[in-house]
């Protein structure tokens, strides 16, 4: 008879922890539920391509929404937990008034970050998957959180910028970009046959890379130096291919000027491109 209240108690504190793990499986399943729910909310489908948001503003609205998620399900299982530890939860709902007012004193920094962050989001500033240059950093946007993005260089370093901080972006992926190729010529050269060759180069590579979406276009002669002329030729390309499109036509008019002859500018006057 000595022994039942001992057992009793074994069996309560078990009863407990068992409560107690079926609710951090609980938390971790519907998480895992959430995630699939959201990404097959937002993922396009086939054949309803008009009822989803861009693939870089899906990224972004369902990173954001799974971060505000989980931070919703970790407060509610941390008062699940207290509550089989017997400890009040009541006043800590509701102090949560208080705490957002203390926040609201002590910790401004934070709201500041997490109301720019809505506003980057909403006015569709950057998404993940973009490439943009904030401050002395450049790379491109892993990930968009409540009150933080992770921005990858390319040297592979991942870089954590507070929302707030972010008061000037440059984005590089939205709309056409500009390819500029400026090639040096010899005033001894014949400066029409020049020109046919370089037409004939932006013709080649127009056809041949389907990264370039206007041109390319021989602008003509832009500017007179010492020992050489500047011929410029110009095409719109699709965001972040301008460098590849560049190298393309420089290499395309390389070949041609050796076909025909076409004597380089002193090694020493040609200046970079």
């Amino acid at each position: 008879m000595t022994e039942l209240p001992l057992n009793i108690d074994v069996w309560l504190i078990a009863n407990r922890f068992l409560r107690i793990a079926a609710i951090l499986l609980g938390m971790a399943f519907i998480l895992k539920i959430v995630h699939l729910f959201i990404n097959r909310l937002f993922i396009p489908q086939v054949g309803n391509k008009n009822l989803y948001f861009e693939e870089r503003r899906i990224r972004t609205m369902t990173s954001l929404l799974q971060s505000i998620i989980r931070y919703a399900i970790y407060f509610i299982g941390g008062v699940l937990i207290l509550q089989e530890f017997r400890i009040d939860t009541t006043s800590i709902v509701a102090g949560a008034g208080i705490i957002g007012l203390a926040l609201g004193v002590g910790a401004q920094s934070l709201i500041k970050d997490v109301i720019t962050g809505f506003f980057i989001v909403l006015e569709d500033q950057f998404a993940v998957g973009d490439y943009i240059s904030c401050g002395d950093m450049s790379g491109t946007v892993e990930d968009i959180g409540f009150r933080a993005t992770k921005l990858r260089d390319f040297s592979g370093v991942l870089h954590f910028i507070p929302h707030g901080a972010i008061t000037k972006v440059s984005n590089y992926t939205r709309g056409q970009m500009q390819a500029v190729v400026n090639i040096p010529v010899s005033y001894q050269a014949d400066l029409a046959q020049v020109l046919k060759l370089m037409n004939t180069a932006a013709k080649e590579v127009g056809e041949e890379m389907v990264e370039v979406l206007d041109g390319p276009e021989v602008l003509g002669v832009v500017e007179f130096r010492t020992t050489e002329l500047v011929v410029r030729i110009i095409a719109k390309t699709v965001p972040l291919e301008q460098s590849k499109v560049e190298m393309a036509l420089r290499y395309k008019i390389k070949l041609l000027f050796e076909q025909a002859n076409i004597e380089a500018p002193n090694v020493q006057s040609v200046k970079s491109c």
